[in-house]
């Protein structure tokens, strides 16, 4: 068995076990897997080179372990293309409707006056299949007395997080790893580490209402927007939610 063989088993081995922990492990740790995946990516191309392998054989094993990369590393590519302004395809957006957007306003807007703690996470590129599986099933299209009662104390489900995709409430109990950041303020509570947290670890926009205080606060690729207003709310939907 050549150099290349050994290395590209190693490769898929990782890539592997580096997708099945992703919710499962702290996100420093997930992302030093990650990162070991993309160097082993670079050694594989070495001994390919070294090793004399034929163009064909090349192809037929590394277009395998491409699209295994590319799932393991798709939310750092989608957030790089999207800074390179690549637009124009619903790959790379997710529209929400005006109807849908009025709703979420008005139900923010109470949950925030009534001081009802509250998580909603909107699904873009990176799939959140794997927190959905484990969440209470709702499939229903978003409106402000759906979303407001799911949040409301004492419910079962008011401690986990809503996932949206599109215009449809997905699931609501969901639960995201928490960011493991040391310069996060200590007076924020779980809720907002995992917003943080999860939009550490895919691309997806998360709000959060506190029940201490009834701010709202936005988490989107790894930074916090707190205390944000209803206005300030509405640019943000507008920005990462629609085409």
């Amino acid at each position: 068995m050549s150099n290349f063989d050994v290395l590209i088993i190693n490769v898929y081995l990782l890539a592997i076990f580096t997708n099945l922990i992703k919710t499962k492990t702290i996100t420093q740790i997930y992302r030093f897997f990650k990162l070991l995946v993309v160097v082993l990516i670079v050694f594989v191309i070495i001994a390919a080179f070294q090793d004399g392998i034929p163009w064909h054989e090349l192809l037929l094993k590394g277009l395998p372990l491409l699209l295994l990369f590319v799932v393991t590393v798709q939310t750092e590519v989608l957030l790089i293309l999207k800074k390179m302004g690549v637009k124009g395809t619903n790959f790379f957006s997710n529209t929400i409707e005006d109807t849908v957007k009025i709703e979420l306003i008005k139900s923010i807007d109470y949950l925030s006056s009534k001081k009802i703690g509250a998580l909603i996470t909107f699904e873009k590129t990176s799939s959140l299949d794997e927190f959905i599986a484990t969440a209470y099933p709702i499939n229903a299209q978003l409106n402000h007395e759906l979303l407001s009662t799911i949040f409301f104390p004492s419910t079962p489900l008011h401690d986990g997080a809503v996932i949206v995709r599109v215009n449809n409430i997905i699931c609501a109990g969901a639960y995201f790893p928490p960011t493991e950041r040391l310069d996060i303020p200590k007076s924020l509570g779980s809720r907002h580490r995992a917003a943080i947290g999860i939009s550490e670890i895919t691309d997806s926009l998360t709000i959060v209402v506190s029940e201490e205080t009834g701010k709202i606060s936005v988490a989107v690729g790894g930074y916090l927007d707190f205390d944000v207003t209803k206005e300030s709310l509405l640019l943000y939907l507008e920005k990462h939610l629609q085409s």
